[in-house]
Protein backbone atom coordinates (compact mmCIF):
# COMPACT_ATOMS: atom_id res chain seq x y z
CA UNK A 1 0.00 0.00 0.00
CA UNK A 2 0.46 3.24 -0.37
CA UNK A 3 2.68 5.33 1.81
CA UNK A 4 1.64 7.66 4.81
CA UNK A 5 4.16 10.50 4.02
CA UNK A 6 3.16 11.71 0.54
CA UNK A 7 2.88 15.08 0.90
CA UNK A 8 3.13 18.51 3.07
CA UNK A 9 0.14 19.27 4.57
CA UNK A 10 -3.49 17.17 3.73
CA UNK A 11 -4.02 17.42 0.15
CA UNK A 12 -7.64 16.61 -1.13
CA UNK A 13 -7.41 16.05 -5.28
CA UNK A 14 -10.10 14.38 -7.25
CA UNK A 15 -8.60 11.22 -9.01
CA UNK A 16 -11.25 11.70 -11.90
CA UNK A 17 -10.15 15.25 -13.14
CA UNK A 18 -6.91 15.99 -11.35
CA UNK A 19 -8.46 18.68 -9.23
CA UNK A 20 -7.31 19.53 -5.97
CA UNK A 21 -10.25 20.63 -4.24
CA UNK A 22 -9.47 21.20 -0.38
CA UNK A 23 -5.98 21.57 1.40
CA UNK A 24 -5.58 21.26 5.37
CA UNK A 25 -2.20 22.57 7.08
CA UNK A 26 -0.26 20.25 9.58
CA UNK A 27 -0.92 20.77 13.03
CA UNK A 28 1.96 22.57 15.46
CA UNK A 29 2.93 20.51 18.40
CA UNK A 30 0.70 22.57 20.57
CA UNK A 31 -2.21 21.57 19.10
CA UNK A 32 -1.67 17.76 19.04
CA UNK A 33 -0.66 18.12 23.02
CA UNK A 34 -4.09 19.90 23.52
CA UNK A 35 -5.71 16.81 21.28
CA UNK A 36 -4.13 14.11 23.78
CA UNK A 37 -4.92 15.93 27.20
CA UNK A 38 -8.75 16.25 26.08
CA UNK A 39 -8.49 12.55 25.09
CA UNK A 40 -7.16 11.17 28.15
CA UNK A 41 -9.40 13.18 30.25
CA UNK A 42 -12.12 11.36 27.95
CA UNK A 43 -10.56 7.95 28.22
CA UNK A 44 -11.15 7.86 32.27
CA UNK A 45 -14.49 9.16 31.76
CA UNK A 46 -15.46 6.21 29.37
CA UNK A 47 -13.71 3.55 31.11
CA UNK A 48 -15.96 4.37 34.18
CA UNK A 49 -18.80 3.78 31.95
CA UNK A 50 -20.96 0.62 32.34
CA UNK A 51 -20.23 -1.76 29.01
CA UNK A 52 -24.15 -1.67 28.42
CA UNK A 53 -23.65 2.11 27.68
CA UNK A 54 -20.43 1.95 25.78
CA UNK A 55 -22.60 -0.60 23.64
CA UNK A 56 -25.61 1.91 22.94
CA UNK A 57 -23.10 4.15 22.06
CA UNK A 58 -22.30 2.17 19.58
CA UNK A 59 -25.46 1.44 18.48
CA UNK A 60 -25.63 5.31 17.82
CA UNK A 61 -22.70 5.50 15.83
CA UNK A 62 -24.02 2.65 13.41
CA UNK A 63 -26.92 4.62 12.63
CA UNK A 64 -25.25 8.11 12.77
CA UNK A 65 -23.00 6.51 10.13
CA UNK A 66 -25.93 5.40 7.91
CA UNK A 67 -27.90 8.87 8.17
CA UNK A 68 -24.67 10.38 7.00
CA UNK A 69 -24.03 7.84 4.39
CA UNK A 70 -24.78 10.01 1.30
CA UNK A 71 -22.57 12.83 2.59
CA UNK A 72 -19.57 9.99 2.98
CA UNK A 73 -19.87 8.21 -0.19
CA UNK A 74 -19.64 11.29 -2.00
CA UNK A 75 -16.59 12.12 0.36
CA UNK A 76 -15.43 8.92 -0.53
CA UNK A 77 -16.23 8.77 -4.13
CA UNK A 78 -14.64 12.47 -4.54
CA UNK A 79 -11.23 12.27 -2.62
CA UNK A 80 -10.71 8.69 -3.66
CA UNK A 81 -12.42 8.05 -6.93
CA UNK A 82 -14.46 5.26 -5.92
CA UNK A 83 -17.32 4.22 -7.79
CA UNK A 84 -20.73 4.98 -5.65
CA UNK A 85 -21.74 1.53 -4.91
CA UNK A 86 -18.03 0.72 -3.92
CA UNK A 87 -18.14 3.74 -1.49
CA UNK A 88 -21.74 2.81 -0.40
CA UNK A 89 -20.60 -0.26 0.91
CA UNK A 90 -18.22 0.02 3.11
CA UNK A 91 -20.02 2.88 5.03
CA UNK A 92 -22.32 -0.27 5.62
CA UNK A 93 -20.25 -2.29 6.54
CA UNK A 94 -18.68 0.11 9.02
CA UNK A 95 -21.87 0.29 10.83
CA UNK A 96 -22.01 -3.13 10.37
CA UNK A 97 -19.07 -3.65 12.61
CA UNK A 98 -20.04 -1.36 15.30
CA UNK A 99 -23.74 -2.60 15.97
CA UNK A 100 -21.55 -6.37 15.82
CA UNK A 101 -19.42 -4.88 18.80
CA UNK A 102 -22.30 -3.45 20.08
CA UNK A 103 -24.02 -6.93 20.94
CA UNK A 104 -21.06 -8.59 21.12
CA UNK A 105 -18.60 -6.72 23.38
CA UNK A 106 -20.30 -7.18 26.45
CA UNK A 107 -19.74 -11.16 26.28
CA UNK A 108 -16.48 -11.11 25.19
CA UNK A 109 -15.12 -9.06 27.49
CA UNK A 110 -16.38 -9.94 30.37
CA UNK A 111 -14.70 -11.64 33.13
CA UNK A 112 -13.30 -15.29 32.87
CA UNK A 113 -12.76 -17.26 36.15
CA UNK A 114 -11.11 -20.45 36.44
CA UNK A 115 -10.17 -22.84 39.34
CA UNK A 116 -7.32 -20.12 40.78
CA UNK A 117 -9.15 -16.67 40.03
CA UNK A 118 -10.46 -14.86 37.16
CA UNK A 119 -9.00 -12.32 34.21
CA UNK A 120 -10.18 -9.09 34.24
CA UNK A 121 -10.05 -6.89 30.58
CA UNK A 122 -9.45 -3.26 31.59
CA UNK A 123 -8.87 -0.28 28.73
CA UNK A 124 -5.67 0.56 27.73
CA UNK A 125 -6.32 4.41 27.70
CA UNK A 126 -5.74 6.46 24.45
CA UNK A 127 -5.07 4.83 21.18
CA UNK A 128 -3.25 6.37 18.09
CA UNK A 129 -4.48 4.97 14.76
CA UNK A 130 -2.12 5.69 11.80
CA UNK A 131 -4.87 4.82 9.02
CA UNK A 132 -4.87 4.73 5.00
CA UNK A 133 -6.49 5.82 2.48
CA UNK A 134 -7.74 2.84 0.08
CA UNK A 135 -10.84 2.58 2.77
CA UNK A 136 -11.47 6.06 4.15
CA UNK A 137 -14.44 4.87 6.77
CA UNK A 138 -13.65 1.51 6.82
CA UNK A 139 -10.35 1.86 7.89
CA UNK A 140 -11.31 4.51 10.55
CA UNK A 141 -14.32 2.33 11.57
CA UNK A 142 -12.38 -0.72 12.21
CA UNK A 143 -10.41 -0.36 14.95
CA UNK A 144 -12.26 2.61 15.87
CA UNK A 145 -15.05 0.48 16.86
CA UNK A 146 -13.24 -1.89 18.75
CA UNK A 147 -11.23 0.43 20.83
CA UNK A 148 -14.03 2.29 22.07
CA UNK A 149 -15.84 -1.13 22.93
CA UNK A 150 -12.97 -2.24 24.98
CA UNK A 151 -13.22 1.25 26.88
CA UNK A 152 -10.63 3.34 25.11
CA UNK A 153 -10.65 6.69 23.19
CA UNK A 154 -9.04 6.75 20.15
CA UNK A 155 -6.75 9.28 17.89
CA UNK A 156 -6.51 9.39 14.22
CA UNK A 157 -3.45 10.60 11.79
CA UNK A 158 -5.53 10.13 8.45
CA UNK A 159 -3.66 9.24 5.40
CA UNK A 160 -2.60 12.68 3.39
CA UNK A 161 -5.05 12.87 1.13
CA UNK A 162 -8.32 11.87 2.59
CA UNK A 163 -8.83 14.70 5.00
CA UNK A 164 -12.41 15.36 4.01
CA UNK A 165 -13.74 12.09 4.97
CA UNK A 166 -11.68 11.70 7.54
CA UNK A 167 -13.08 15.58 9.29
CA UNK A 168 -16.45 14.18 8.59
CA UNK A 169 -16.05 10.75 10.62
CA UNK A 170 -14.29 13.18 13.14
CA UNK A 171 -17.82 15.45 12.92
CA UNK A 172 -19.84 12.69 13.06
CA UNK A 173 -18.06 11.00 16.26
CA UNK A 174 -18.30 14.24 17.56
CA UNK A 175 -21.88 14.99 17.36
CA UNK A 176 -22.97 11.14 18.54
CA UNK A 177 -20.14 10.45 21.33
CA UNK A 178 -19.03 12.37 24.05
CA UNK A 179 -16.31 14.93 23.93
CA UNK A 180 -12.64 14.07 23.18
CA UNK A 181 -13.48 10.53 22.97
CA UNK A 182 -12.47 10.52 19.04
CA UNK A 183 -10.05 13.56 17.61
CA UNK A 184 -8.09 13.51 14.16
CA UNK A 185 -4.98 14.40 14.49
CA UNK A 186 -3.30 16.95 11.66
CA UNK A 187 -0.02 15.50 11.48
CA UNK A 188 3.21 15.45 9.39
CA UNK A 189 6.00 12.79 9.39
CA UNK A 190 7.62 14.20 12.58
CA UNK A 191 4.71 14.77 14.37
CA UNK A 192 2.97 12.01 14.18
CA UNK A 193 6.22 10.59 15.63
CA UNK A 194 6.59 13.15 18.48
CA UNK A 195 3.06 12.15 19.17
CA UNK A 196 3.56 8.44 19.68
CA UNK A 197 6.21 8.54 21.67
CA UNK A 198 4.02 10.91 24.22
CA UNK A 199 3.43 9.26 27.21
CA UNK A 200 -0.48 9.95 26.73
CA UNK A 201 -0.36 7.44 24.15
CA UNK A 202 -0.74 3.67 24.83
CA UNK A 203 -1.52 2.02 22.06
CA UNK A 204 -0.43 2.27 18.14
CA UNK A 205 -2.42 0.49 15.85
CA UNK A 206 -1.21 1.18 11.82
CA UNK A 207 -2.57 0.12 8.72
CA UNK A 208 -0.34 0.95 5.77
CA UNK A 209 2.83 0.33 3.58
CA UNK A 210 5.32 -1.74 5.00
CA UNK A 211 7.82 1.08 5.75
CA UNK A 212 5.32 3.02 7.57
CA UNK A 213 5.03 0.02 9.69
CA UNK A 214 8.75 -0.74 10.00
CA UNK A 215 9.19 3.09 11.36
CA UNK A 216 6.22 3.65 13.26
CA UNK A 217 6.31 -0.36 14.93
CA UNK A 218 10.07 0.46 15.94
CA UNK A 219 8.96 2.98 17.64
CA UNK A 220 6.07 2.01 19.32
CA UNK A 221 8.43 -0.48 20.23
CA UNK A 222 11.19 1.45 21.58
CA UNK A 223 8.33 3.21 23.93
CA UNK A 224 7.36 -0.12 25.46
CA UNK A 225 3.89 0.74 23.64
CA UNK A 226 1.69 -2.25 22.39
CA UNK A 227 1.25 -2.10 18.59
CA UNK A 228 -1.52 -3.65 15.82
CA UNK A 229 0.41 -3.43 12.38
CA UNK A 230 -1.75 -4.48 9.39
CA UNK A 231 0.72 -4.04 5.91
CA UNK A 232 -0.42 -5.55 3.12
CA UNK A 233 -0.48 -8.50 1.38
CA UNK A 234 1.10 -9.78 -1.80
CA UNK A 235 -2.25 -12.82 -1.27
CA UNK A 236 -2.24 -15.84 -3.43
CA UNK A 237 -5.33 -17.58 -4.93
CA UNK A 238 -4.59 -20.75 -5.64
CA UNK A 239 -6.73 -22.67 -8.05
CA UNK A 240 -6.25 -26.48 -8.13
CA UNK A 241 -7.08 -28.99 -10.98
CA UNK A 242 -10.35 -29.64 -9.64
CA UNK A 243 -11.95 -26.46 -8.99
CA UNK A 244 -15.28 -24.82 -10.45
CA UNK A 245 -13.02 -22.56 -13.11
CA UNK A 246 -15.45 -20.13 -14.26
CA UNK A 247 -16.32 -19.43 -10.73
CA UNK A 248 -12.82 -18.79 -9.56
CA UNK A 249 -11.84 -16.46 -12.78
CA UNK A 250 -15.43 -14.63 -12.01
CA UNK A 251 -14.18 -14.08 -8.25
CA UNK A 252 -10.59 -13.24 -9.47
CA UNK A 253 -11.40 -10.53 -11.89
CA UNK A 254 -13.54 -9.38 -8.72
CA UNK A 255 -10.84 -9.37 -6.25
CA UNK A 256 -8.69 -7.91 -8.49
CA UNK A 257 -11.09 -5.08 -10.03
CA UNK A 258 -13.09 -4.13 -6.74
CA UNK A 259 -11.84 -0.75 -4.70
CA UNK A 260 -9.56 -0.63 -8.56
CA UNK A 261 -8.02 -3.19 -6.96
CA UNK A 262 -6.69 -1.13 -3.81
CA UNK A 263 -7.16 -3.40 -1.05
CA UNK A 264 -4.82 -5.43 1.09
CA UNK A 265 -7.11 -8.57 1.19
CA UNK A 266 -7.71 -8.88 -2.58
CA UNK A 267 -5.80 -11.69 -4.81
CA UNK A 268 -2.94 -10.49 -5.89
CA UNK A 269 -1.01 -13.75 -7.37
CA UNK A 270 -2.92 -16.32 -9.26
CA UNK A 271 -0.87 -19.70 -9.03
CA UNK A 272 -2.45 -22.34 -11.42
CA UNK A 273 -2.02 -26.04 -12.06
CA UNK A 274 -1.17 -26.52 -15.84
CA UNK A 275 -3.69 -29.24 -15.98
CA UNK A 276 -6.59 -26.41 -15.97
CA UNK A 277 -4.32 -23.46 -16.69
CA UNK A 278 -5.42 -22.49 -20.05
CA UNK A 279 -9.26 -22.73 -19.21
CA UNK A 280 -8.43 -20.32 -16.62
CA UNK A 281 -6.65 -18.03 -18.20
CA UNK A 282 -9.51 -17.62 -21.11
CA UNK A 283 -12.03 -17.59 -18.24
CA UNK A 284 -9.83 -14.78 -16.17
CA UNK A 285 -9.18 -12.30 -19.50
CA UNK A 286 -13.25 -12.42 -20.45
CA UNK A 287 -14.22 -11.68 -16.73
CA UNK A 288 -11.28 -8.93 -16.45
CA UNK A 289 -12.90 -7.45 -19.94
CA UNK A 290 -16.02 -6.06 -18.41
CA UNK A 291 -14.14 -4.01 -16.10
CA UNK A 292 -14.09 -0.37 -18.12
CA UNK A 293 -12.60 2.19 -16.75
CA UNK A 294 -14.98 4.86 -15.69
CA UNK A 295 -17.67 2.93 -15.74
CA UNK A 296 -17.28 -0.36 -13.91
CA UNK A 297 -13.95 -0.06 -12.77
CA UNK A 298 -12.52 3.36 -10.64
CA UNK A 299 -9.57 5.03 -11.40
CA UNK A 300 -6.42 5.17 -8.53
CA UNK A 301 -6.43 6.80 -5.41
CA UNK A 302 -3.70 9.14 -6.62
CA UNK A 303 -1.40 9.53 -10.07
CA UNK A 304 2.17 8.52 -8.13
CA UNK A 305 0.00 5.39 -7.47
CA UNK A 306 -0.52 4.83 -11.37
CA UNK A 307 2.65 5.73 -12.17
CA UNK A 308 4.32 2.64 -9.72
CA UNK A 309 1.92 -0.03 -10.92
CA UNK A 310 2.80 1.41 -14.43
CA UNK A 311 6.58 0.50 -13.74
CA UNK A 312 5.93 -2.43 -11.75
CA UNK A 313 3.88 -4.05 -14.78
CA UNK A 314 6.89 -2.92 -16.95
CA UNK A 315 9.76 -4.30 -15.33
CA UNK A 316 8.06 -7.50 -14.86
CA UNK A 317 7.34 -7.59 -18.92
CA UNK A 318 11.16 -6.43 -19.51
CA UNK A 319 11.88 -9.65 -17.26
CA UNK A 320 9.80 -12.23 -19.52
CA UNK A 321 5.95 -11.61 -18.13
CA UNK A 322 3.45 -11.68 -21.05
CA UNK A 323 0.31 -8.79 -20.99
CA UNK A 324 -2.79 -10.69 -22.25
CA UNK A 325 -4.81 -7.93 -21.77
CA UNK A 326 -4.34 -4.15 -20.56
CA UNK A 327 -0.99 -3.47 -19.43
CA UNK A 328 -0.82 0.36 -20.27
CA UNK A 329 -2.34 3.64 -18.47
CA UNK A 330 -5.46 4.82 -19.81
CA UNK A 331 -5.33 7.92 -21.91
CA UNK A 332 -7.28 10.94 -21.35
CA UNK A 333 -7.68 12.72 -17.90
CA UNK A 334 -7.95 10.91 -14.65
CA UNK A 335 -6.06 7.94 -12.44
CA UNK A 336 -7.39 5.46 -14.52
CA UNK A 337 -5.46 2.39 -14.84
CA UNK A 338 -7.09 -0.52 -16.75
CA UNK A 339 -7.76 -3.95 -16.09
CA UNK A 340 -4.74 -5.91 -16.67
CA UNK A 341 -3.84 -9.39 -16.80
CA UNK A 342 0.08 -10.95 -16.94
CA UNK A 343 1.14 -14.52 -17.47
CA UNK A 344 4.38 -16.55 -17.31
CA UNK A 345 4.64 -14.17 -13.50
CA UNK A 346 7.60 -15.64 -11.70
CA UNK A 347 9.64 -14.80 -8.70
CA UNK A 348 12.17 -12.47 -9.18
CA UNK A 349 9.84 -9.86 -11.15
CA UNK A 350 8.16 -6.84 -9.24
CA UNK A 351 4.27 -8.56 -10.34
CA UNK A 352 5.95 -11.72 -8.16
CA UNK A 353 7.71 -9.93 -5.60
CA UNK A 354 5.83 -7.03 -4.77
CA UNK A 355 2.40 -6.30 -3.72
CA UNK A 356 0.11 -4.98 -6.70
CA UNK A 357 -2.00 -2.21 -5.93
CA UNK A 358 -4.38 -1.87 -8.56
CA UNK A 359 -6.46 -4.17 -11.15
CA UNK A 360 -3.54 -6.44 -12.28
CA UNK A 361 -3.72 -10.19 -11.85
CA UNK A 362 0.02 -11.37 -12.12
CA UNK A 363 -0.26 -15.80 -12.87
CA UNK A 364 2.11 -17.87 -12.32
CA UNK A 365 1.68 -21.90 -13.83
CA UNK A 366 2.27 -24.83 -11.24
CA UNK A 367 3.30 -28.28 -12.49
CA UNK A 368 1.75 -29.56 -9.41
CA UNK A 369 0.93 -29.03 -6.18
CA UNK A 370 4.12 -28.96 -4.44
CA UNK A 371 5.47 -26.08 -6.88
CA UNK A 372 1.87 -24.18 -6.31
CA UNK A 373 2.61 -24.60 -2.44
CA UNK A 374 6.16 -22.87 -3.13
CA UNK A 375 5.21 -20.26 -5.14
CA UNK A 376 2.09 -18.96 -2.63
CA UNK A 377 4.98 -19.17 0.25
CA UNK A 378 7.46 -17.45 -2.02
CA UNK A 379 7.09 -13.72 -0.89
CA UNK A 380 6.96 -11.73 2.28
CA UNK A 381 3.87 -10.81 2.94
CA UNK A 382 1.06 -13.13 4.00
CA UNK A 383 -1.81 -11.57 4.88
CA UNK A 384 -5.17 -13.73 3.10
CA UNK A 385 -5.33 -16.17 0.70
CA UNK A 386 -7.68 -18.35 -1.29
CA UNK A 387 -7.53 -22.01 -2.40
CA UNK A 388 -9.92 -23.76 -5.50
CA UNK A 389 -11.13 -26.90 -5.29
CA UNK A 390 -13.43 -29.28 -5.52
CA UNK A 391 -12.57 -31.49 -2.62
CA UNK A 392 -12.31 -29.49 0.61
CA UNK A 393 -10.23 -32.04 2.35
CA UNK A 394 -7.56 -31.74 -0.46
CA UNK A 395 -7.43 -27.70 0.02
CA UNK A 396 -7.62 -28.16 4.00
CA UNK A 397 -4.61 -29.90 3.60
CA UNK A 398 -3.06 -27.67 1.62
CA UNK A 399 -4.02 -24.54 3.14
CA UNK A 400 -2.02 -25.81 6.84
CA UNK A 401 0.73 -25.27 5.03
CA UNK A 402 -0.13 -22.19 3.63
CA UNK A 403 1.28 -18.81 4.88
CA UNK A 404 -1.77 -16.18 5.60
CA UNK A 405 -3.75 -14.90 8.41
CA UNK A 406 -6.79 -15.41 6.60
CA UNK A 407 -7.56 -18.71 3.99
CA UNK A 408 -10.96 -18.34 2.32
CA UNK A 409 -11.83 -21.77 0.62
CA UNK A 410 -13.61 -21.18 -3.23
CA UNK A 411 -14.02 -17.79 -2.25
CA UNK A 412 -11.93 -14.47 -3.39
CA UNK A 413 -9.69 -13.18 0.23
CA UNK A 414 -11.71 -11.51 2.63
CA UNK A 415 -11.74 -10.74 6.34
CA UNK A 416 -14.90 -11.74 8.74
CA UNK A 417 -16.08 -10.17 11.86
CA UNK A 418 -16.49 -13.05 14.07
CA UNK A 419 -12.94 -14.75 12.34
CA UNK A 420 -9.51 -13.00 14.07
CA UNK A 421 -7.80 -10.76 11.22
CA UNK A 422 -4.22 -10.84 11.33
CA UNK A 423 -0.89 -11.25 9.19
CA UNK A 424 2.10 -13.16 9.10
CA UNK A 425 5.57 -12.13 7.85
CA UNK A 426 5.94 -8.38 6.69
CA UNK A 427 2.18 -8.11 6.77
CA UNK A 428 2.52 -7.46 10.44
CA UNK A 429 1.18 -8.35 13.36
CA UNK A 430 -1.28 -8.79 15.71
CA UNK A 431 -5.31 -8.99 15.07
CA UNK A 432 -7.63 -6.47 14.17
CA UNK A 433 -11.39 -8.23 14.05
CA UNK A 434 -12.49 -11.15 15.83
CA UNK A 435 -12.28 -11.69 19.47
CA UNK A 436 -8.72 -11.15 19.36
CA UNK A 437 -8.95 -8.18 17.66
CA UNK A 438 -11.16 -7.06 20.60
CA UNK A 439 -9.09 -8.24 23.31
CA UNK A 440 -6.19 -6.65 21.59
CA UNK A 441 -6.85 -2.80 22.95
CA UNK A 442 -7.36 -4.11 26.51
CA UNK A 443 -4.88 -5.14 29.91
CA UNK A 444 -5.82 -8.50 31.08
CA UNK A 445 -5.59 -8.53 34.80
CA UNK A 446 -5.50 -11.59 36.87
CA UNK A 447 -7.06 -11.68 40.32
CA UNK A 448 -6.19 -14.36 42.50
CA UNK A 449 -8.99 -15.00 44.67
Amino acid sequence: MGGQWTMDGFVSRDPRSGAIFAERPCWQAAEADHALANADTAARRWAALPMVQRSKALYRLADALEMAQPTLAQSCRREMGKLASEAEDEIQRSAKWCRFLAERAPTWLADEHNLTGRIQRRPLGVVMAVTPWNYPVWQICRPLAAALAAGNSVVIKPANNVAQTSALMESICRDTLPAGLVQCLWLDELGTRRTLAQPGVAMLVCTGSEITGRQLGSLAGHHLKPAVLELGGNNAFVVLDDADIEAAALAAAESRCLNAGQACTAAKRFIVLRQVADRFIEALIAAMAHYRCGDTLAPLARADLRSRLALQVDRSLEAGARCLIGGQPAGGRGDFYPATVLQDVRPGMPAFDEELFGPVAAISIAADEDEALWLANAVRQHLAASIWSGDSERASKLAGQLRAGMICFNRRPGSRFELPFAGSGASGYGSTLGRDGLLAFTQPVGWLE
